[in-house]
Parts: C-alpha cells; sequence; structure tokens
C-alpha cells in the first residue's frame, strides 16, 4: 500500500483538524469549510490509489489504520508518553470540544466511502444504458406495466379476503362459536 498517498489524504482533514483546535481556525463551521473546499484534492488521490491498482477494501482499510495511528500518536492525538520529540499536547489540554470522528480521519473515510458507493450508481446507471438502447426502450416498459398489472390483482384479491374476515368478526363468527352452534 502506497502509505505516502494514504497519509497525505489523511492530513489534509488532521491539519485543518489541529488548526481549529489550536486556534489557527476560528470556528468550527470555518473549520469544516475548509475541510469541505478540499474534497476535489481528496478525490484526485483516491484516483492516485486506483490507478496504483489499489481496490476499494484496501483504501479504506488503509484510511482506518492511519486513523488509529493518529489517535494514539503523541505528535497528533495520542498521550504524551514521551516516546516523541514533537508531541502536540491535545491530548493533555482542554481548549475546545474534542472530535473523535475527526481524529480518526473520520469525515476522510466517509468522503471515500461516499466516493466508492457513487461510483458503483453511476456504473450501474451507465450500464442500464446502454442495455436499455439495446434492447429497446417498449419492450422493457410493456414488461414493466405487464409486471405491475400481476402485482395489483394479487393485492386486490389479498384486500377482498382480509374484508371478509374483518367482516366475520364483527358478525361475531369465530371459531368457538361456530364449533359451539354447531
Amino acid at each position: 500500500m502506497n502509505l505516502r498517498i494514504i497519509s497525505e489524504l489523511c492530513e489534509i482533514e488532521i491539519g485543518f483538524y489541529l488548526d481549529y483546535y489550536n486556534d489557527r481556525i476560528k470556528s468550527y463551521k470555518e473549520f469544516t469549510e475548509k475541510l469541505e473546499s478540499e474534497r476535489k484534492n481528496i478525490i484526485n488521490k483516491v484516483y492516485d490509489l486506483l490507478e496504483e491498482n489499489y481496490n476499494e477494501n484496501e483504501i479504506i482499510s488503509a484510511i482506518k489504520s492511519q486513523g488509529v495511528f493518529y489517535k494514539e500518536s503523541p505528535e497528533y492525538f495520542g498521550e504524551d508518553d514521551d516516546s516523541s520529540n514533537y508531541p502536540s499536547g491535545y491530548y493533555e489540554t482542554k481548549k475546545k470540544n474534542k472530535y473523535s470522528f475527526h481524529e480518526r480521519c473520520g469525515h476522510t473515510l466517509t468522503l471515500v466511502k461516499k466516493f466508492f458507493k457513487v461510483k458503483k450508481s453511476v456504473k450501474a446507471e451507465i450500464s442500464l444504458r446502454d442495455k436499455l438502447s439495446e434492447e429497446g426502450i417498449r419492450e422493457l416498459i410493456v414488461s414493466h406495466i405487464d409486471a405491475s398489472k400481476n402485482k395489483k390483482s394479487k393485492h386486490k384479491k389479498n384486500k377482498k379476503s382480509k374484508r371478509k374476515k374483518r367482516s366475520r368478526k364483527s358478525k361475531g363468527w369465530t371459531k368457538r362459536r361456530r364449533s359451539n352452534n354447531r
């Protein structure tokens, strides 16, 4: 796995989050706006990974493990255990509300998952368009109409039998009553 691209991908969110926490970005809203403005850059880095023949699961797994690294590392969000020359002090301070979602690259992970989901749906839509032009739209519409007619007729039959059962109950026709009358 190309860890350089994964760390670049995650450090966009991590850098902005540390800037927000250390008052270089004044408000949470401004932080989220800056993060959203980097959406295209994040997607481009995902495409770089795809071009290097990494698949969806590998990319998502790498982002998750990178998030764990940031969460535990004293340079970022972990407790200062004297193992680092440059601890961030984040773990020990209480300047602002802490968002563990961003500590673990949550926004980046969510965006990448959404990217893959949308990519799949776009591929399916394009595939369906190609299929429609091959088969012909008329035949497809007719088959859907026929299928919906069958569903409606079954639905009506079920409604009628339910009505009969309700009317029998309202008239006192229960299994116990029938057996007493015989």
